[in-house]
């Protein structure tokens, strides 16, 4: 009897315990939610886009030196602008693009100290980029590093000095000379440019301030000086090219800029820019002369004159329309 008393309160516990059990058993754990199904971040875009124009009125000077022969010139030119910016906000980085291309010139230039003469046309074109890292500051103001590159064809037309392209001795009899066809080529300087330096942005909300201050720690000068006469031609010796120049040089270079924002989106800007490079290049032509003590021969003969000094200076006013989104 009491067996089967024992077993009977044995199997009514059993009993009573399989829910509890069973119920701690199948409870399912939770279960980790999913992965978006799309592409995008769930973090804002840090990227910003500014594009837009500007227009820039400019005083340029320059001066070259080359042996005996010195010009200078001065230009007031009108050109107009286009760039666009991208802003990294999670980096605090930006990359900026311009292009810019002289519509209006005037002025004028002087040869060995003579007299002022008209400046006749004028050529002003010029391309760059430019990669910031503002890393210091806050929200308001910020301060970094920049680096940059630019090329500018800085042509101001200063006359096109002539040069024999089919040089004969004269026929006739004595005394010889040199003659023949000839040509003439017009000034252009090109130039590229390295940039190094500082640059910072102020933003008070309805208005802003950016600037940059850079080193031209290296650039390099080459192409076509026309204007470039050699002096002491007579009928024994003639020029037979154009001068052809190639050297380096260095400077420094500057912006800063005022920013209102009549909307959201709009922005209007003014300020100014300058740039200053100074170096020195090689000048190269050709010529020919006449040996009367050798039956009038012709001798054809290339010249170089090294390490001439040169100088070009630009700066103006800037007023600047962009849109950013």
């Amino acid at each position: 009897m009491n067996r089967i008393i024992l077993g009977t309160v044995a199997l009514s516990s059993l009993l009573v315990a399989v829910p509890a059990l069973a119920a701690d058993w199948m409870a399912a754990p939770a279960l980790r939610t999913s992965y978006p199904n799309n592409w995008q971040s769930s973090d804002a875009n840090p990227l910003t886009y500014e594009t837009g124009i500007r227009y820039w009125y400019s005083l340029g000077y320059q001066e070259h030196n080359i042996g005996d022969f010195s010009e200078s010139n001065e230009t007031k030119t009108s050109s107009g602008e286009i760039f666009a910016r991208i802003n990294d906000l999670s980096t605090q980085s930006y990359v900026e693009a311009t292009a810019g291309y002289g519509v209006a010139h005037s002025g004028s230039y002087s040869v060995n100290g003579g007299a002022d003469v008209d400046l006749p046309a004028a050529r002003l074109g010029y391309v760059g980029a430019d990669f910031g890292w503002l890393a210091f500051g806050d929200e308001t103001a910020r301060f970094g590093l920049m680096t940059g590159y630019q090329f500018t064809k800085d042509s101001p037309d200063t006359g096109s000095a002539n040069f024999l392209t089919t040089p004969a001795v004269t026929a006739g009899g004595a005394p010889y000379s040199i003659t023949g066809g000839g040509d003439s080529e017009v000034n252009d300087f090109r130039v590229h440019e390295l940039k190094l330096g500082l640059a910072g942005r102020f933003d008070g909300g309805a208005f802003d301030i950016t600037g940059e201050a850079a080193a031209i720690p290296y650039s390099w000068i080459g192409g076509t000086y026309g204007g470039f006469s050699v002096p002491g031609q007579s009928g024994l010796f003639r020029q037979t090219s154009a001068a052809q120049i190639e050297g380096n040089g260095y400077g420094a270079s500057g912006k800063l800029m005022v920013g209102f924002h009549p909307t959201e989106n709009l922005t209007i800007r003014v300020g100014g820019k300058a740039s200053y490079l100074t170096g020195q290049y090689d000048a190269t032509y050709d010529s020919v002369m006449l040996d009367s003590t050798a039956d009038n021969t012709i001798t054809a003969q290339r010249w170089i004159f090294r390490d001439n000094p040169f100088e070009m200076i630009r700066y103006g006013a800037l007023l600047e329309i962009s849109g950013s989104f």
